[in-house]
């Protein structure tokens, strides 16, 4: 008998160590250890929507994601929303300044149509904005003008996608941005452009998030000509912890309202141009640049400051040294 249990021992310690030789390193038929193919690389994948979860059937551009396993990890989240009518893939260069400096990095793709500034631009109803913004940002029923589904809120594919993330590449780490099943916003510096702007700032005010990035945006009631309500409203985020980038002649926000929204939002400083100072801008969160755009049609200098085919280049084709350098104060060195 004492013979009998010694051998189901070593038969269990036996396969327990099997086990643990298979887990903790791929192997091939021949038992030769398979390279890991993401290691020292800059990773790109383009996700759709409804990959992630399948009940999501419109708003279905892809997701772009780069993680650079060269750099060490910030072991945070870089989430960038488009603006209006925009994808993720016409803002590659900003998510890829994100990944060198070591964030894991997400453009997500989103409900985000124009129905916001159709219902709250011009609305008697100066909560018009913000009640939009929250069905946007989780679904949840605030008004008639905007049509949200939970799942397919901001907060839920960013949900969705990182659970299928985790399942999929569960070796890049994208699971470290998961707590107990759900988002973890602390590690999450949440930026945008235009209405991704906007919708960046206002869910800082929801959820307690490392950073909140604004380019080029302003929530403007000009029926009654003010700021939407939720400006003034207290936010879980510190004020110390917004940031904005905005040209001055920018085309489709007025930029005196602008700078007067971001006062009235307390965020930092001054408006310090790229173009002539340099990191870190006098300490001021309110970067600004007059740099001509790389194409002068549709809203030049509104996509300046983020959109691909709008940034200055080198003769390289690279971002200028002076976005390269504010994106990178902005994201966080």
């Amino acid at each position: 008998m004492r013979g009998l249990n010694l051998m189901r021992q070593f038969i269990t310690i036996f396969f327990a160590a099997l086990l643990f030789s298979a887990c903790s390193k791929e192997k091939n038929n021949e038992g030769i250890p398979v390279p890991d193919p993401y290691a020292n690389k800059l990773n790109e994948f383009s996700i759709t929507p409804s990959m992630a979860n399948a009940t999501i059937n419109t708003f279905d551009n892809s997701h772009l994601l780069f993680v650079d396993t060269r750099v060490s990890s910030k072991k945070k989240l870089f989430v960038f929303l488009p603006g209006t009518s925009g994808f993720p893939s016409v803002y590659s260069l900003v998510l890829k300044k994100a990944a060198a400096l070591g964030y894991h990095a997400i453009g997500l793709m989103y409900p985000n149509s124009s129905d916001l500034y159709i219902a709250s631009a011009t609305s008697a109803d100066n909560s018009m904005f913000g009640r939009c913004r929250q069905e946007i940002f989780d679904g949840t029923d605030m008004t008639t003008s905007v049509s949200i589904q939970p799942e397919n809120s901001i907060k839920g594919r960013l949900l969705s996608l990182l659970q299928y993330l985790n399942r999929t590449y569960p070796t890049l780490g994208w699971g470290q941005f998961l707590l107990a099943g759900q988002i973890d916003w602390s590690k999450c510096i949440i930026a945008g452009h235009s209405q991704g702007g906007g919708h960046a700032i206002y869910i800082s005010k929801k959820v307690l998030v490392s950073r909140a990035v604004s380019f080029a945006s302003m929530d403007w009631n000009t029926n009654l000509n003010t700021s939407a309500a939720w400006i003034a409203e207290p936010g879980v985020t510190p004020a110390s912890q917004l940031y904005s980038f905005i040209s001055p002649r920018d085309q489709v926000f007025d930029y005196v309202k602008v700078e007067r929204q971001l006062t009235e939002l307390g965020i930092t400083g001054s408006p310090v141009s790229i173009d002539t100072e340099t990191i870190p801008y006098s300490n001021s969160h309110r970067l600004i640049t007059t740099a001509t755009p790389a194409i002068g049609i549709l809203f030049p200098d509104h996509n300046i400051t983020c959109l691909d085919n709008y940034v200055p280049k080198t003769s390289t084709g690279a971002a200028l040294g002076s976005f390269e350098n504010a994106w990178g104060y902005l994201i966080g060195n």
